[in-house]
C-alpha cells in the first residue's frame, strides 16, 4: 500500500510504503509525479519505506520506464528506511544519474526533509 504525506507541498512529494505494492497503486502515483512536473518542470520525492511484502512486477517495470523517460526532471529523491538494499541502491543511482538520489534512515526523517526541501 502507498499513501501521500500530508507534508507533501508543491513540487515536494511524499509517499509512505507499507505492504504490498500494486500495479494500480503505482500507476496513481505515476500519473500524479506527472501532473506535478507538468506543473512545476521538476520534482523531489521523498518516499518512506515501511516493512515491505514486495512489489508486483509490473509495477516495477512501469517505475523503470518512468524514470528512464522523467529522470532530468527528479531534482532530488530521498529514500528513508532501515534496509541496506535501498542503501545501497541509492547510492549506485546517485552515481549513475544527474538525480540527486540519497538514503537515510528511518530515525533521520527530519534530516531528509530538511535535504529535500534546500
Amino acid at each position: 500500500m502507498i499513501r501521500k504525506l500530508s507534508t507533501s507541498t508543491e513540487n515536494i512529494i511524499e509517499y509512505e510504503v507499507d505492504d504490498t505494492l500494486t500495479e494500480e497503486e503505482n500507476k496513481e502515483v505515476l500519473d500524479e509525479l506527472k501532473t506535478v512536473i507538468n506543473q512545476y518542470g521538476k520534482i523531489k520525492i521523498l518516499v518512506r519505506l515501511n516493512e515491505m511484502a514486495g512489489v508486483e512486477l509490473s509495477a516495477i517495470d512501469d517505475r523503470l520506464a518512468f524514470t528512464k523517460e522523467h529522470l532530468s526532471d527528479i531534482e532530488k529523491y530521498a529514500i528513508v528506511s532501515d534496509g541496506n538494499l535501498t542503501e545501497y541502491i541509492s547510492k549506485l543511482a546517485d552515481k549513475m544519474t544527474e538525480m540527486d538520489m540519497r538514503h537515510f534512515a528511518k530515525d533521520e526523517e527530519k534530516i531528509a526533509r530538511s535535504w529535500i526541501r534546500d
